[in-house]
């Protein structure tokens, strides 16, 4: 899975994020979102595609 990274200083679910660190533990909406609104270096739909698939696989052997 490409690695998503903090572009801008933000929080998101009460954890705080400076711009290059790696972002874990969030949901696809919530990539989306990030991407939207430019806190996250951006992705293409290429990207979110592979990032989507990655993240139900996990579910799926939950």
């Amino acid at each position: 899975m490409k690695k998503v990274i903090a572009k801008i200083n933000f929080t998101a679910n009460g954890k705080g994020y400076i711009a290059g660190d790696e972002i874990n533990d969030l949901t696809y909406e919530q990539i989306v979102k990030l991407n939207e609104k430019g806190f996250i270096e951006p992705l293409d739909f290429k990207d979110l595609v592979l990032i989507e698939r990655e993240l139900n696989k996990k579910k799926e052997k939950l």
